[in-house]
């Protein structure tokens, strides 16, 4: 449900949070991490810009997460990377549930305003702030879940990875 950015930079977060203060080099990030070099050098250059990432130039040098980054939570940091993270598209090619809704965001995939309640509950996969439809897509009645999962990891302060991994 995450796209492949996000999950780029997910790996290569909590490969740095592993090797706690270790420089290393975007090259055995990269390989270590099975991300593209080109990614890892994009995601590495923005969260060095951005204070998360330490970089060291040289021989020797590399990099590793910086002592700001231990405060910021995840979600702060795949909002670098793309505008509206998290699972928001539906996964069904065509809108099962005959949504005018869905119909419109398989239209057009240009990226809209997330349907959301007061409290950020996503009530639609579509983004619809509510179900209209007689019978809803099968999604509907979990959908909520989902965001909740991923509500709890763009909480998840980049401290947290490193005590798992210490822990």
């Amino acid at each position: 449900m995450l796209n492949q950015t996000t999950r780029y930079v997910l790996s290569v977060l909590c490969y740095l949070a592993t090797r706690r203060e270790d420089l290393v080099p975007a090259r055995r990030i990269a390989a270590d991490t099975t991300t593209p070099a080109n990614y890892v050098g994009k995601i590495l250059g923005t969260l060095s810009k951005q204070g998360i990432v330490v970089a060291e130039k040289g021989w020797g040098g590399g990099y590793a997460l910086g002592p700001k980054a231990s405060q910021v939570p995840v979600g702060d940091l795949l909002r670098l990377f793309d505008e509206h993270p998290g699972p928001v598209e539906c996964p069904f090619p065509d809108p099962i549930c005959g949504c005018r809704v869905a119909r419109e965001r398989v239209a057009s995939p240009a990226p809209r305003p997330h349907g959301m309640t007061g409290d950020g509950e996503v009530i639609c996969p579509y983004g619809a702030p509510e179900c209209l439809n007689p019978v809803p897509c099968p999604l509907q009645a979990h959908w909520g879940r989902v965001r909740e999962g991923y509500r709890a990891l763009a909480e998840t302060r980049v401290a947290d990875l490193t005590e798992r991994v210490a822990g």
